[in-house]
């Protein structure tokens, strides 16, 4: 009757830790990957496109993934509960061509990778390729010799002015000015530079 006693209480160790190990594989799969949209599969060069990923929470929500553009570039995100989901991610493409984004599980930041198969969508982009942006201005690049910078370059909007000797001969190369900005001179304060 021990013998039998003790094989059932074995029994029953085993179901129950084969049980437990069952709920836990459950939870750690409770949170997968969900769907992933675009607000237009099809964009021009430089639109913006709403991306939005999400996470299906079954049991809990704790778990991380990564977003690809496919274009090299990755955001990695965790959904748990002081972050929650969907993850929404607007954003442009500076080339045409068709873009595989996809949304896969991953473990960021001490959480598991959210379970379940790899998502993705499809982004066409049309249009011609953005024309690189011009080197930026260095201070000490932007006057000609003999002149010298007055006040500041204004790095982000290209403002500058140069200065010398009233009546002195202004350079015979013009800067080219930036953006909206326009060239201006005056020989007379010994003066030239780019403003709005």
């Amino acid at each position: 009757m021990t013998q039998r006693r003790d094989h059932s209480m074995k029994t029953r160790m085993q179901f129950a830790a084969v049980l437990a190990a069952s709920l836990l594989a459950t939870a750690a799969q409770a949170q997968v990957l969900g769907t992933i949209t675009a607000s237009s599969t099809t964009v021009k060069v430089g639109e913006p496109v709403t991306i939005t990923a999400n996470i299906d929470v079954l049991n809990a929500n704790y778990c991380g993934f990564v977003l690809g553009f496919g274009d090299g570039s990755f955001k990695d995100a965790v959904s748990d509960v002081s972050n929650s989901v969907p993850l929404v991610v607007t954003r442009s493409y500076d080339k045409p061509g068709s873009y595989h984004v996809t949304l896969s599980g991953k473990n960021v930041q001490n959480h598991p990778n959210c379970g379940g198969p790899e998502r993705a969508v499809d982004i066409t982009v049309t249009g011609a390729a953005v024309a690189a942006k011009p080197a930026a201005f260095k201070a000490s690049e932007i006057c000609a010799k003999g002149w010298k910078l007055s006040g500041k370059l204004n790095p982000k909007t290209g403002t500058f002015t140069c200065a010398a000797k009233a009546g002195t001969a202004l350079p015979a190369e013009k800067p080219v000015c930036k953006g909206d900005l326009s060239y201006f001179e005056n020989a007379k304060k010994g003066q030239y530079g780019c403003k709005p």
